[in-house]
């Protein structure tokens, strides 16, 4: 019995030894769970486990890891048995080809799974350019703010506001990354131009129309009522709408008489360009004349004026309202700026809403401030009297301004106003063209300027008439269509060089289209006047492809190619949000939280993004060797130098400040000068600014963009110093001042 007990001992003690052998020594021990698959039960079925192999040999052609995933990793070299048998190996061949196909091995929890828009390659086209310029334009009035340059950030502020106005992106309509940037900047912007405002003395004169309305929100409550009259000559003057010589009109007047006078002026100049006009088609609809007032208050009766409220055109529509009264808009044209459509159109309007109230005070405030808003306070107040209402501050301000400039303007030596040079009446000719024409040809065909074909079109935004209507009636200058017609045969459709011809073919989607071309999904709804992403293989889609840009490259940049500088990378075309990532060290999301870029939001061509400090690449890759080279003539090595200045005529501060690359606070401070100080001719100004630049001659191929990148500068910066209106109107040869300190 004895023998027996051992010889059982033994026995177990045997087959005990055995399993622990087999189950974790050698080539044949059971590896631990995989990257990718689940870890597996001890019922796993040999076909299964053949069939999760298999996934994990795919799955490391990219090596990914979740964030917050506790397994690991086995070694690129350790080899992998798919049972404990030793079955279904890889063969040698087999492994050999997949470890090829790895990249290379990064540190466990550096990267989280790659999505769609990670892969996604920057979009390069206009739309972001026109972004950022307006977010450089806002970053400069902030700065100016905090120095206190009121006038110097009143300038950048409106820069950027007209930027914004021209792209009017419709974030209601589409939700879309371009629409959350372009409600981001517009907020920002406007919200630091108040700040401004409230500090300004007298507005400049190209002030726009909605800053007019705006300010004297923030000073109407104090001004004086005692109007300034300037002439005794007794003129008896017509209203056909309704005048009041109350409080709040009379205070009206002293602002346009003492803040707003400049730009009061500058609108009176403008009035004769489009006012007939605006009275025939007002009698056409049987309205009063006097409603060009109106429009003077709105726009100050000019076609490209914008507001806030993202409003357009002498009659200020914004778009959805605007396509209620028929005027179209699309990534070629808006006909909100289209002075004869427009005027229609508000007339239309106009009429409706005079009918709803039968009161003129009552049809101008729902003008502004919309019709549902002045009905809800009429129930609720108990009162039609328009100066009883207690509305929006801006909707009660707005109609005494149209009172008080209709009262100017018609009679406006009597309140101080002397105007000479009037714009010439606007007066054209309609042709009827069957394609696509640049103005620049149809210009030189017809004998007249650019600037004047565009002055005659202004609802044209690209400088193209559409390229899918079949027809398109354009103007031309009075007298000039016979000249047209004997030039017509031979004008050519111009080359597509900034928009592409793109056959759908199967599969293809809007987004797949954007990416091969390096634009963004919205630029090609848009250019398409498409309200949905849904596409048709066999159709044909314009694609707008930015200008001296070319296609996704299809050299795709190595990773020792990614560099930054004091942590700061700027996203070239073709980059994406995965490669930066891995070429300095880092995860998609810590990259994507160091930037604040939302999941889903496209990176563009330009962009600076911030490299996380952990990065484990950073270190390497941030050096100042990285900064690209500057080959051009230095002009000076005088950082701060004082000279004289004699202020000619036509000279702002503002001028002087931005040609000597200094600022405005700076020169008031050297010369004495208060906030509310003017300057005149002749006069002597110290100045002391950065005389250190460098002169930059554009070559073929160059936009403000890749130079600004090339000498770390912005766009902004360089439009400023050069005194340049357009980003996209540059020269080859031109030479440009552009400072480095």
């Amino acid at each position: 019995m004895r023998i027996f007990r051992k010889l059982l001992i033994y026995l177990t003690a045997s087959i005990l030894a055995a399993a622990l052998i087999s189950g974790c020594g050698g080539a044949k021990s059971k590896s631990s769970p995989t990257l990718y698959a689940e870890p597996k039960t001890e019922n796993t079925s040999s076909s299964d486990k053949k069939k999760s192999d298999g996934q994990e040999e795919i799955s490391k052609k990219t090596v990914v890891v979740p964030r917050g995933d506790s397994r690991q990793t086995s070694s690129p070299n350790s080899q992998t048995a798919a049972d404990s048998s030793g079955s279904d190996k890889l063969s040698a061949s087999a492994k050999l080809r997949s470890h090829q196909q790895q990249p290379p091995v990064v540190p466990y929890q550096q990267f989280d799974l790659a999505d769609s828009e990670d892969l996604a390659s920057a979009v390069d086209d206009d739309i972001w350019r026109q972004l950022d310029l307006a977010d450089e334009y806002h970053a400069l009035g902030v700065i100016a703010n905090r120095e206190g340059s009121w006038e110097e950030a009143q300038y950048y502020f409106e820069k950027g506001l007209k930027i914004l106005a021209t792209m009017d992106i419709e974030a209601d309509q589409r939700p879309s990354p371009e629409a959350t940037k372009y409600t981001q900047i517009l907020n920002n912007t406007v919200a630091d131009y108040r700040v401004a405002l409230r500090s300004l003395g007298r507005l400049e004169e190209n002030v726009s129309a909605s800053v007019l309305v705006e300010r004297f929100g923030d000073l109407g409550a104090n001004l004086k009522d005692t109007i300034a009259v300037y002439s005794t000559e007794t003129k008896r003057v017509k209203y056909d709408i309704p005048v009041v010589y109350n409080d709040r009109v009379r205070r009206s007047i002293v602002y346009f008489q003492t803040v707003a006078h400049d730009a009061f002026v500058k609108y009176l100049k403008r009035s004769k360009k489009y006012t007939p006009m605006m009275k025939r088609i007002l009698r056409e609809h049987g309205l009063p004349d006097d409603l060009i007032y109106l429009s003077l208050v709105e726009s100050g009766y000019n076609t490209n004026a914008y507001s806030w409220a993202r409003a357009m055109g002498l009659w200020q529509f914004i778009s959805s309202t605007g396509r209620m009264y028929g005027l179209k808009r699309s990534w070629w044209i808006d006909e909100r700026k289209d002075p004869i459509k427009s005027t229609h159109a508000a007339c239309v309007f106009l009429k409706e809403l005079y009918i709803k109230y039968g009161s003129w005070e009552l049809a101008m405030a729902a003008y502004n401030g919309g019709p549902g808003r002045v009905s809800k306070t009429i129930k609720r107040q108990k009162t039609r009297d328009f100066w009883k209402l207690r509305l929006r501050r801006q909707t009660m301000d707005y109609v005494p301004l149209i009172m008080a400039a209709t009262i100017i303007a018609k009679n406006p030596e009597k309140y101080g106003f002397y105007v000479k040079d009037f714009e010439a009446e606007v007066v054209w000719e309609e042709v009827k063209i069957d394609r696509c024409l640049d103005l620049k040809t149809v210009a030189k065909g017809v004998g007249c300027s650019l600037s004047e074909m565009k002055m005659l079109n202004p609802e044209l935004l690209r400088n193209y008439t559409p390229p899918s209507a079949k027809s398109y009636m354009l103007k031309i200058p009075v007298g000039k269509s016979d000249k047209f017609w004997a030039a017509y045969p031979k004008m050519q459709s111009p080359k597509e060089t900034s928009w592409v011809r793109h056959k759908i073919r199967r599969g293809e989607t809007v987004s797949t289209i954007a990416s091969r071309y390096g634009v963004s999904q919205y630029a090609i709804l848009e250019a398409n006047n498409l309200r949905s992403s849904r596409i048709y293989s066999g159709k044909t889609l314009i694609v707008p492809v930015p200008l001296g840009r070319s296609y996704r490259s299809s050299r795709k940049q190595s990773y020792a190619e990614y560099s930054s500088n004091n942590s700061i990378y700027v996203v070239r075309s073709g980059d994406t949000m995965w490669d930066i990532a891995r070429a300095f060290g880092t995860s998609v999301s810590a990259l994507r939280r160091s930037n604040s870029i939302g999941r889903g939001s496209r990176i563009y061509v330009g962009q600076k993004l911030r490299i996380p400090s952990n990065a484990t690449n950073l270190k390497r890759k941030n050096s100042a060797s990285s900064q690209p080279r500057i080959a051009a003539q230095r002009q000076s090595t005088s950082t701060k130098k004082t000279s004289s200045y004699k202020v000619r005529r036509g000279d702002t501060l503002w001028d002087i400040a931005r040609n000597h690359g200094t600022t405005t606070a700076t020169i008031r401070v050297l010369n004495g000068l208060g906030r509310s100080s003017r300057i005149y001719p002749g006069q002597i100004l110290e100045i002391r600014g950065s005389s250190d630049y460098i002169s930059h001659k554009i070559r073929r191929g160059e936009t403000l963009s890749t130079i600004a990148r090339k000498y770390s500068t912005s766009i902004a910066k360089i439009m400023a110093h050069n005194n340049i209106d357009n980003p996209n109107q540059i020269s080859v040869g031109y030479r440009l001042r552009i400072y480095t300190r």
